[in-house]
């Protein structure tokens, strides 16, 4: 019996317990697993005062210190917004690295009932969520890509979306089957029914803020980078045979200028006019006299 250790010893304590359930889920802990791994109310209310735990959400606590992970502070999200939620939108898209937008301050979670609201999370409800909707993935509940991109009809534009579809389908993460099931039980899909559109014809949609800056400059919507003889143009009007180009900061490398002149060089040829502007002309609208581009401005 003296050769037991001490490690092996304390399992049946509940601080060691709950160290290990907290070791497993980022530094976070739920009120009933605390309750489950032996302690009473009395006993979270003491660890609270003297700092061994602290609240992060209703219900829900860091172990030992405050200041968990990104990935500590989204699974908290979820954990106090109850069963059946997951982490969403540009959180999820920024997770699987389908998504060139930072993540929002606020935490976004879905959720299938209506829950209260939580300081520093951004509660979703989704009538219509399904529990094949979530799945887990490094140990945080998230929606699945199909539900991702449904989702994400609330927060950017046909163009952005149809990046995220391309970035996906580079992973692996896309499938048109699936996001039309959850479209059909969606009420707000306008935006993602487009993206789509976008995607499957061809387009990898904008691919940058002077991008996006670009296209709310113009009347009339040109394709965004799609294949033209070999090429991915910004933006291309196959009627007019106009091909504009968006630089930026990047665009001054020598290896990327070499390229782009040589681009530009087998366009011409081919009988295309191309305009190229730098991305601070475009973020301040100062886009010249160009006759071919006048008429499709607003």
């Amino acid at each position: 019996m003296r050769n037991e250790t001490p490690r092996t010893a304390n399992k049946s304590f509940p601080d060691a317990r709950i160290a290990e359930l907290a070791a497993r889920q980022y530094g976070v802990v739920t009120l009933l697993q605390l309750l489950a791994a032996g302690l009473s109310r009395q006993a979270i209310e003491r660890r609270v005062k003297d700092g061994r735990l602290h609240r992060l959400h209703r219900g829900v606590y860091a172990v030992g210190h405050p200041g968990v992970s990104y990935d500590g502070k989204a699974l908290a999200a979820v954990l106090t917004c109850g069963p059946g939620a997951g982490l969403s939108h540009l959180h999820v898209a920024s997770f699987r690295n389908v998504s060139r937008f930072h993540r929002p301050a606020l935490i976004d979670v879905v959720v299938p009932s209506k829950r209260r609201s939580h300081r520093g999370v951004r509660v979703h409800h989704r009538a219509n969520l399904r529990p094949s909707d979530i799945g887990r993935e490094r140990g945080i509940p998230m929606t699945r890509p199909a539900r991702m991109y449904v989702d994400l009809n609330d927060t950017l534009t046909p163009h952005q979306l149809a990046n995220v579809m391309h970035r996906g389908a580079y992973r692996g993460l896309f499938n048109a089957t699936a996001i039309r099931d959850v479209m059909a039980r969606s009420r707000r899909t306008k935006i993602v029914e487009r993206a789509l559109e976008l995607y499957e014809s061809g387009s990898a949609g904008t691919k940058s803020g002077a991008e996006d800056a670009f296209l709310r400059l113009l009347k009339v919507e040109p394709l965004v980078n799609t294949h033209l003889i070999g090429e991915e143009p910004d933006f291309y009007w196959p009627d007019r045979r106009l091909v504009v180009e968006v630089d930026g900061p990047h665009h001054g490398r020598p290896t990327t200028r070499a390229d782009d002149a040589r681009k530009e060089a087998k366009l011409r040829a081919a009988g295309f006019t191309v305009l190229r502007f730098r991305d601070e002309a475009v973020y301040a609208g100062r886009l010249g006299q160009h006759a071919e581009l006048i008429p499709l401005l607003r």
